[in-house]
């Protein structure tokens, strides 16, 4: 009887159900930044690392990292991006974020972020894949200097693409998402991040803004040394 009222047989009860784990699907990986502990960061850096390694490992992306070393100025992974749609489409995940240092060489310690994309969407459904950004130009990194919510792509000011046939020149992010077993480019039109003070000052220990994690080097985790190594292992000088 009661799977009954959950059935498809009664629609508005049904749609309600579907709704409801729809949004908490896409907006639950969102939550660790408020009441975050270091355990909780050092868990989301060590899926971090293993996501970047798969990039790494994927046929074509190791040579064309390394080909455009000098022009990367920062990564963004992350590990669990969570997409669905029903009625209205969304996406959400949590990230890092590490910037190469071009003066003194090596990557800063990472800044944690929220990642969200809304649209309209006609389908219904959910999957999750894992997504790296790579960050071209001094413009696409200084939009995650700022505190709260920004939005990124063409209404901001930025080109965002894939990464695919059409090329990479000329855009400040490029896109890639590990999706049914290999990297391709991902298109996220309608991208905002947030910054999460929260999850830097439980992973630092003390409060700091991204910019000071970024770009001043003010705090660091040995925890995050693995993921800083393998990220400039191919490019770094």
């Amino acid at each position: 009887m009661w799977l009954r009222q959950f059935s498809p047989a009664n629609p508005p009860i049904f749609r309600l159900v579907v709704c409801l784990s729809f949004i908490v699907a896409v907006y639950w990986p969102l939550r660790v930044g408020h009441g975050a502990s270091a355990s909780d960061e050092q868990r989301l850096i060590d899926e971090a690392t293993a996501t970047f390694q798969r990039f790494l490992e994927s046929p074509g992306l190791a040579s064309w990292y390394v080909a455009q070393g000098k022009n990367i100025k920062g990564v963004f992974i992350v590990p669990k991006f969570v997409r669905g749609a029903f009625l209205v489409g969304a996406a959400g995940g949590k990230g890092v974020l590490l910037a190469q240092d071009f003066v003194r060489g090596g990557w800063s310690s990472p800044a944690f972020y929220g990642m969200s994309v809304a649209s309209v969407g006609p389908q219904a459904g959910l999957d999750s894949s894992e997504v790296v950004m790579i960050i071209q130009t001094h413009g696409g990194l200084e939009r995650f200097y700022g505190a709260g919510t920004v939005r990124l792509g063409l209404d901001a000011g930025l080109t965002l693409g894939p990464w695919g046939e059409a090329g990479t020149a000329g855009l400040d992010i490029v896109t890639f998402a590990w999706s049914k077993g290999l990297f391709g480019g991902m298109s996220l039109d309608g991208l905002a991040v947030t910054a999460y003070d929260g999850s830097n000052e439980a992973y630092y220990g003390s409060r700091a803004t991204p910019e000071q994690i970024l770009t001043a080097k003010s705090v660091s985790n040995p925890g995050a040394d693995r993921l800083r190594a393998l990220i400039g292992r191919l490019i770094s000088p």
